[in-house]
């Protein structure tokens, strides 16, 4: 005798039910007392799409009692699958927007990497190759290309790194004040500062590195070594608009006297690199007006008649000479050309450092003044009991 089983769904799944199908059954038979109904082919594929709102009916025969029992479906399947398709409709709405992990994706740009050359550039001459990347970088001065020569780049940097450790043993040398100092200490960077300038290029179109007393870094006059291209290379010394204090203390020994700094400013080897002490002549250094005030500073006494009122006015105290391309790659620019102009700049800044810093008087040279002070001090002594004896005697 068959047997009916019969699912209802639970009132919870609100009506929604799928019917169970048998898994191997073939043919169902319902055996009645009256009469005996046999299911064809037709009534089995109906029977697995069967499924009513309040409940199915399957018909499983005595004969396969072994078959698998259909398992029920739960109320959290059913939430799990609206849940799901509701997601995948939210999903296709919103298909056209990015999403957070999207927005957060960086996109790396391959760069094509131009070769270096293949000269070797731990040498103290300036190759060629150097000036040629820094003509280059005029024309090109943003960070894309900069990427793409970045071993140009490097071969230049190392060049102009050896360049400075070999100049460094003969600059102490040409000005004894100046210590012992690693390249890298004296080296600047080649990136440009562009957050208070108009100009927003992001590199320097030249090599430079300075030196003083203390490095790169520093109150004091220094030496300033620049190689570019086009005749952009230079030597400059001296103070490029000095601290307040340091300004005042130089026009304070100016007024003084000026003798010892206009001695220094017409020697004959300071003339031949920096040019005539003559503002009428165009000259971009200390008397060039390049720097300096267009009236006569606020110190007492002093005028714009004033005879030394064309050292008062200037804010910076500073030469410079210029280098040809041919020149600074030639292999005896650093001993023969660069050094010549650094000893005939040597005098300016050690006098403006003295100006500035004045040298503490030595042991010897102190018990020197304090022994004439004993001995003026001694003959006023000596000759006030005279004086007041002969007085006496009157």
């Amino acid at each position: 005798m068959a047997k009916a089983v019969k699912d209802k769904t639970s009132k919870a799944t609100k009506g929604k039910a799928e019917a169970v199908k048998p898994s191997k059954a073939k043919r169902a038979r319902l055996d009645d007392s009256d009469a005996s109904v046999t299911s064809t082919d037709d009534d089995e594929a109906s029977s697995y799409e069967q499924g009513t709102d309040e409940g199915s009916v399957v018909v499983v025969s005595d004969d396969e009692e072994e078959e698998e029992e259909a398992t029920p479906v739960s109320e959290s399947d059913l939430d799990d699958d609206e849940g799901s398709s509701k997601k995948r409709k939210k999903g296709s709405s919103s298909s056209g927007k990015k999403s957070k992990d999207d927005r957060n994706t960086r996109v790396v740009k391959k760069v094509k990497k131009v070769q270096g050359p293949d000269e070797d550039a731990t040498t103290a001459v300036i190759l060629p190759t150097t000036i040629q990347f820094l003509k280059d970088l005029i024309d090109h001065n943003d960070r894309e290309w900069f990427q793409e020569n970045d071993a140009r780049y490097r071969h230049a940097l190392t060049n102009f790194t050896t360049f400075i450790q070999s100049w460094v043993p003969l600059a102490t040398e040409a000005d004894w004040s100046l210590p012992h100092l690693p390249a890298k200490e004296l080296m600047q960077r080649v990136y440009r500062d562009v957050r208070f300038s108009k100009d927003k290029t992001p590199y320097k179109t030249y090599l430079s590195a300075s030196h003083s007393r203390t490095g790169r870094k520093g109150p004091f006059a220094l030496y300033y070594v620049q190689i570019g291209a086009n005749g952009r290379s230079l030597l400059a010394a001296g103070y490029w608009q000095p601290a307040t204090d340091s300004l005042k203390k130089i026009r304070r020994i100016i007024l003084e006297d000026s003798a010892p700094l206009r001695k220094i400013l017409k020697e004959p080897s300071f003339v031949k690199y920096f040019g005539e002490p003559d503002a009428k002549k165009g000259r971009t250094s200390v008397f060039g007006q390049e720097d300096q005030l267009k009236n006569a500073p606020k110190m007492e006494g002093v005028t714009k008649d004033h005879p030394e009122i064309d050292l008062l006015k200037l804010r910076s105290f500073a030469v410079s000479h210029s280098f040809t391309d041919s020149q600074i790659t030639s292999p005896t620019f650093l001993k023969d050309t660069l050094i010549p102009v650094m000893e005939a700049a040597a005098p300016f800044v050690q006098y403006l450092n003295e100006m500035v810093f004045p040298t503490p008087a030595s042991d010897d040279e102190g018990e020197a003044g304090d022994e004439q002070e004993e001995e003026g001090e001694g003959e006023g002594e000596g000759g006030s009991p005279q004086t007041g004896g002969e007085d006496d005697e009157e």
